[in-house]
């Protein structure tokens, strides 16, 4: 289900009226009591698969927890889910290997699934939500649940029919598409007794709100609560984070010469930029609600205003920033803590290797009598072709000076109708002879070969409703680049709308699009963060032409 990419359609964080719906269907599917924070912001995920299956993912802070086809129907979970509720639903324990199998997009087959007195074979109805764990003999160690599928007939049936043919179709695996989505991670690994241990204590306790005492569960679920009661005592004010992000960016990331400055340009760049590593600033959150009500606070606090904002004249609705007053005190008495005062851009260009990518020639029938020695569909290099068809205009004695006299094999092959070429014209017409070849090796030590076109990274401006124009980059997958980082990094940089989009008719891979003409920005994050060649960026012309 989730093997291949998928296409978000939309992310709307639900009411609470929604979430009690949910959390009340998934109560009614569930054999026990599920640990899953009922207070996290809960969104509804639409996607669409690559097949076009339309359905239902939901989340909890952010974490796929739940996914559904319909409203009305089954409810399942992901591997998420399962890793902190490991037998809320039922659970068959199959060998490891054929864990490799689902992961290639196999349905669970009866005969892998493991049936003795260890582990415990569950009941449950033909067309439930059924996880599968994995054991492994050499360790001696259950891992997950780690899949989650419909199954194709009940439990008395599987057992009637000895355990043969395919008893569940899995809709969701470790390390799919959906794991992508979420915070990704390993399964929990724990021995066979503790997992027996483990779905034993979950029965006794089903019914009591809080664990203590002895037994597998119980002190985990006693310590995330005491976390959870410590939380709120630690948690600093969301204003308070706020104000400090505030005064972090106007000495650090803000000059002079950036005014005037748009205010959401402003948030984004100097103020979001500083959030400490491992905090979220949520606006929402704050008693301000909006930025601009607590740029009106900020200034009212010092002993004069620290930030003049203007509304923008040519744009309606629009305020910026015009002027910054840097005698306050606020601005001069604050010293920065751990708020993020300098960008970790330098570290990000380190990490990411570009592909190597070398042009080639491949043979072919034409030009085979040429390279001897050699067959066809065989790479070889400009240099190659230049020492080998020097070697065979020396062996036949056909130099003549800086031109070579075409003998019969040579004009059949280069058509060139004369009795001698210049050597650059001759090279030029044996490589129109051969097929262009790209061979481009990744640092992971994938590779690939290409033909008739090299990879390159397409830039398109088009218009949009409202004669709004928009940006399109197509063939970033080509080179390695993670989508999602790209779009973080264009998103922060320029601080503009960024979406991404797969199946598009006619680009290979994902396309991203960027409101507005931004081609002077993701050139230059293409060249010196990635480390793309110019000669594989194409559309480069179409930037905006600076003003002299």
């Amino acid at each position: 289900m989730f093997k291949k990419p998928f296409t978000v359609k939309k992310n709307t964080n639900q009411r609470n009226s929604d979430s009690r719906k949910l959390f009340n269907r998934l109560k009614e599917e569930a054999n026990a009591e599920s640990k899953i924070d009922k207070k996290g912001q809960v969104a509804q995920v639409k996607l669409t698969t690559f097949d076009g299956t339309q359905m239902n993912v939901y989340t909890v802070d952010k974490v796929p927890m739940l996914f559904d086809f319909s409203e009305t129907g089954n409810i399942y979970p992901t591997i998420f889910y399962l890793w902190n509720n490991p037998k809320t639903f039922p659970v068959l324990v199959c060998h490891y290997p054929v864990l490799e199998y689902l992961e290639n997009g196999a349905d669970l087959m009866l005969p892998g699934v493991i049936r003795s007195s260890t582990f415990e074979f569950p009941t449950f109805r033909k067309g439930a939500p059924v996880a599968i764990a994995f054991h492994c003999t050499e360790t001696g160690t259950v891992s997950g649940p780690s899949a989650i599928g419909c199954s194709l007939m009940s439990s008395d049936e599987m057992i009637a029919c000895g355990f043969k043919g395919k008893g569940v179709q899995v809709l969701h695996v470790f390390r799919d598409e959906l794991w992508s989505f979420g915070p990704k991670g390993f399964p929990p690994n724990i021995s066979v007794a503790a997992w027996n241990d483990y779905g034993n204590e979950t029965e006794e306790d089903e019914d009591e709100e809080e664990y203590e005492g002895d037994g597998l569960g119980k002190p985990l679920m006693t310590e995330v609560k005491e976390v959870e009661k410590e939380e709120p005592i630690q948690e600093e004010p969301m204003e308070n984070l706020l104000t400090r992000c505030f005064l972090a960016g106007l000495r650090h990331r803000f000059t002079k010469n950036m005014l005037p400055m748009d205010v959401g340009q402003f948030y984004v760049q100097c103020v979001l930029s500083c959030v400490p590593d491992g905090r979220k600033l949520d606006m929402k959150k704050t008693r301000f609600k909006k930025f601009a009500t607590f740029l009106e606070e900020i200034n009212e606090l010092g002993d004069d205003w620290i930030i003049k904002i203007t509304p923008n004249k040519q744009k309606k609705g629009v305020d910026l920033v015009t002027d910054i007053n840097y005698s306050n005190n606020l601005f001069r008495d604050f010293e920065v803590s751990d708020e993020q005062v300098v960008d970790k851009a330098p570290a990000e260009k380190k990490s990411f290797e570009a592909p190597t990518i070398a042009e080639h020639f491949s043979i072919t029938e034409p030009v085979l009598r040429l390279f001897p020695g050699f067959s066809k569909g065989d790479l070889l290099t400009v240099k190659q072709i230049k020492e080998l068809i020097t070697k065979y205009v020396n062996d036949n004695k056909l130099a003549a000076g800086k031109s070579v006299r075409l003998d019969p094999i040579l004009c059949s092959i280069s058509r060139i109708q004369s009795e001698t070429a210049l050597w650059a014209d001759l090279m030029k017409a044996l490589h129109a002879r051969m097929t262009p070849t790209w061979h481009i090796r990744w640092v992971d030590g994938r590779e690939i070969v290409r033909k008739i076109s090299p990879p390159k990274v397409e830039f398109k401006i088009e218009n949009r409703a409202g004669n709004k124009k928009v940006t399109l980059i197509n063939g970033l997958a080509m080179f390695g680049i993670d989508i999602r980082t790209i779009c973080q990094q264009i998103q922060t940089g320029v601080a503009t709308s960024v979406t991404s989009q797969w199946e598009v008719p006619g680009v290979e891979g994902p396309q991203v699009l960027v409101q507005g003409n931004q081609i002077h920005f993701l050139s230059d994050l293409l060249i010196n963060s990635y480390g793309i060649d110019k000669k594989f960026i194409k559309g480069m012309e179409l930037a905006v032409k600076k003003k002299k």
